[in-house]
């Protein structure tokens, strides 16, 4: 029992260590919606199982697969691109390939794969893209290998160890090739006419160290080849004399060599190779060494006339190891007479000598970049009858330092069109420069000028003076159609008077902060405006100009991607075609005056509302009772000075002084009444005399008539009793009506004082002589209650 435990425990294990594999293999790729699957660098020892027909392209490239199985890609019918480079592939079953009927790109490189099978690309007639370099295979099989693949555009086989040999029957059934690239570092044997059965190849790459069977290829190629690359190849040993052509090649175009080894002798084999091409042709030498002093054959090159029909001849990257005993190169002066255009980049030329620059009687087209030319040598270079038909010169990122010398150097090429010296030294221009009376484009990009002059020939065009230092364009140039000034310091656009002609002004990248419909339409012939990775400040204005004109984006070469907000801040980063800002952004005059118009509203709302409910009248009082409440409550017994303070109007001054103050003050004993007539301190604010006068007396007697109603400082001394006397439940006021009063004349605003007029007794001046005694008596009684 504990055995069979012991075995069960053991199954579980291994079961779910299984189940665990087969979600390891499906993670192992990533799949996007398209059927896009890509599987590489993922350490798989085999594919990954699970593939259905929604796979369309398969990367498994770079990893350890080493078997690929007739069961593998069974179910991937629908698969176009198979990428199984890198990895250790030695065994591909022979149907492993046959449900990919639609499968257009195969890439079998750098495996393990010694033998090749025709049966793989049997059911494979759509494949375009076949790649079986760096497989340690010496032939291309016994039968026929690409017979089946009428469809096949690029093709790439051999390896640089152990393919050894080119078979008649290798290429059957190919008629046409885009390109075929064959890896032969080692070829041992070439059976001839093998390549002639591709009745057309667009380009050939031929990897060949050795080039002892590049004649017999080469013949084969006469008549179907346009452009021949070899690379890897060195040619110290290389003989083409033994060679019979009867006709020449019509269809090649184009003869590259990199990476080469080339030494004197060898360089007239190559120059006798190029006279067998009847077209104009193109010969490129890119990243090669001539191991040798210029000491070609002079005999030999006597019997070649010229390079052949060689119109365009590129040199890059040219190492010459002692170039310090190189000679003058007078021995191939009569081959360069028929040459169109010459690149010499990164050659360490420093100078043409002027005897070889006037035998190039056809040259239109010279690129002398990123050499060691300055103005001295130049000068040498571009003497007189030198370059007779050139218009295009180039001299970027050389040493020259100069503008006006420069200038004043090239003023021999009478044809001279183009010129660019970009990326050279120039720092800042001179006023005046002599140019070539034909000039039309100029390239002085990346030259660190910091301002422009009418050093500038006004005969320009076109005129690129990108990446340096300019604040400003003020120049005028009548026949400017292209201005090119990106990666500069320009705030704004440059003004259109100075430039009529102009179609394409490319801006990007400086400090402009806006630019209006104005200054475009000022421009009246422009057609194309590349003016993004600005900071442009997103007004109001700008935004309704960029958002509401639908063609703009027609004139706008990089809109909307390159056009970013750099202020506000809240918009920063967002694109100018996105960016929306607030009413009170936008509209800020409208939305103040507004606000203002509100607020002059309202202060009109509220003085209406305060004279209506008499709101002055309750400021005043609550001033009034604030200088109170800055005083004691009561006035210590010692600080009062008179008996009554008598509040009346001007109008019954009469009453008061001969009556009231006769009866009162000369009575025995006499009272003493506070007037304000009399007793206010001058110069002291009549509010505080008012409120000083009433603290200090015993009563407070107020003479009513209409006239006091009337009186603004008898309401003020109302009003202040009102505050301050009647809030006391005290017997302080006297009220003295002095005729006939309407209780709806008494100011709604005094309540307490109507209330009291209902509720207490006041004294009334009697109309009748005979009463007046009475009157009296009641007055003085309530004074010294």
């Amino acid at each position: 029992m504990p055995c069979a435990l012991w075995t069960a425990w053991v199954l579980g294990i291994v079961i779910s260590l299984s189940k665990e594999g087969a979600p390891h293999q499906a993670s192992s790729l990533s799949c996007d919606p398209a059927g896009v699957c890509d599987g590489r660098s993922r350490s798989l020892s085999s594919i990954p199982s699970g593939l259905t027909a929604a796979v369309k392209s398969l990367d498994l490239s770079n990893n350890r697969i080493a078997y690929v199985g007739s069961s593998d890609l069974r179910k991937c019918v629908n698969l176009r691109a198979l990428r199984l480079g890198a990895n250790s592939i030695h065994t591909v079953e022979e149907d492993s390939f046959s449900s990919l009927g639609s499968l257009e790109h195969l890439d079998l490189s750098y495996n393990h794969l010694s033998n090749l099978s025709s049966s793989w690309f049997k059911s494979l007639s759509t494949l375009k893209f076949l790649n079986l370099l760096g497989n340690p295979y010496k032939t291309l099989g016994e039968t026929p290998l690409f017979s089946h693949l009428p469809n096949l555009r690029i093709l790439k086989i051999g390896n640089n160890d152990t393919f050894a040999e080119i078979q008649a029957k290798d290429f059957q059934g190919l008629t046409f090739l885009q390109e075929l690239e064959i890896g032969a570092s080692h070829l041992q044997r070439y059976a001839p006419k093998s390549l002639r059965s591709i009745q057309n190849i667009s380009h050939l790459i031929l990897h060949m160290r050795r080039p002892a069977l590049l004649p017999k290829i080469f013949v084969d190629l006469l008549s179907s080849l346009e452009y021949l690359e070899l690379r890897n190849t060195d040619f110290s040993t290389f003989n083409f004399s033994d060679v019979s052509i009867n006709e020449p090649s019509t269809v090649m175009k184009k003869f590259t060599f990199r990476k080469a080894e080339i030494t004197d002798a060898s360089f007239t084999e190559i120059v006798k190779l190029l006279n067998y091409v009847s077209g104009a042709l193109e010969v490129e030498f890119d990243d090669c060494t001539l191991n040798g002093r210029g000491d070609f054959s002079t005999s030999a090159l006597d019997t070649i006339k010229s390079l052949g029909n060689v119109e365009t001849l590129t040199v890059r990257r040219l190492h010459i190891p002692q170039f310090f005993l190189f000679y003058d190169l007078r021995s191939i002066y009569s081959l360069t007479g028929a040459v169109k255009r010459i690149t010499i980049e990164n050659s360490k030329v420093f100078l043409v000598p002027c005897s070889l620059s006037q035998h190039l009687k056809s040259l239109e087209y010279l690129d002398l970049s990123e050499n060691l030319m300055s103005e001295e040598y130049l000068k040498n270079s571009a003497c007189e009858h030198a370059w007779p038909f050139l218009h295009t010169l180039i001299l970027r990122q050389n040493h020259l330092k100069s503008l006006e010398k420069t200038g004043e150097v090239l003023v021999t090429l009478k044809n001279l069109t183009n010129l660019d010296i970009s990326k050279n030294n120039f720092d800042s221009m001179p006023e005046t420069c002599q140019w070539p009376e034909k000039m039309k484009y100029l390239n002085l990009s990346s030259t660190r000028i910091h301002s422009l002059t009418h050093c500038l020939p006004q005969t320009l065009e076109v005129l690129d003076i990108s990446n340096n230092n300019l604040n400003s364009f003020s120049l005028s140039l009548p026949q400017l159609k292209e201005l090119y000034i990106s990666r500069n310091k320009l705030k704004t656009l440059p003004d259109a008077s100075f430039l009529p002609m102009l179609s394409v002004l490319r801006i990007s990248r400086n400090t402009i902060n806006t630019f209006s419909k104005e200054q475009l339409d000022s421009f009246q012939k422009l057609k194309t405006l590349e003016a993004g990775g600005n900071n442009f400040i997103c007004s109001c204005d700008f935004l309704s100009f960029t958002q509401g004109q639908q063609a703009l984006a027609q004139v706008l070469s990089d809109w909307p991607e390159n056009y970013l907000c750099d202020s506000p801040s809240h918009v920063r980063g967002q694109r100018v075609q996105d960016t929306r800002l607030s009413l009170t952004e936008c509209h800020r005059v409208a939305v103040v005056s507004v606000v203002c118009c509100a607020l002059f509203l309202l202060l009109l709302l509220t003085g209406a509302l305060c004279h209506h409910f008499h709101g002055l009248w309750y400021m005043k009082m609550m001033w009034a009772w604030l200088q109170a409440k800055r005083k004691p409550r009561k006035a210590p017994r010692r600080d009062v000075c008179y008996d009554a303070f008598v509040s009346y109007s001007e109008q019954d001054s009469y009453w008061v002084e001969n009556l009231m103050v006769q009866e009162l003050e000369h009575f025995q004993p006499p009272f003493k009444l506070c007037l304000h007539k009399r007793d206010f301190i001058p110069g002291k604010w009549i509010i505080d005399n008012i409120i000083d006068s009433i603290e200090k007396s015993q009563k407070t007697i107020f003479v009513l008539s209409e006239n006091f109603v009337k009186s603004e400082w008898c309401k003020y001394e109302l009003d202040f009793s009102h505050f301050r006397l009647f809030d006391e439940n005290d017997d302080t006021a006297i009220l003295i009506l002095l005729e006939p009063i309407e209780k709806k004349a008494i100011p709604q605003r005094f309540c307490k004082l109507r209330k009291i007029m209902n509720t207490r007794t006041y004294l009334e001046w009697p109309a009748d002589e005979t009463q007046r005694e009475g009157f009296w008596l009641n007055l003085r009684a309530a004074i010294k209650s």
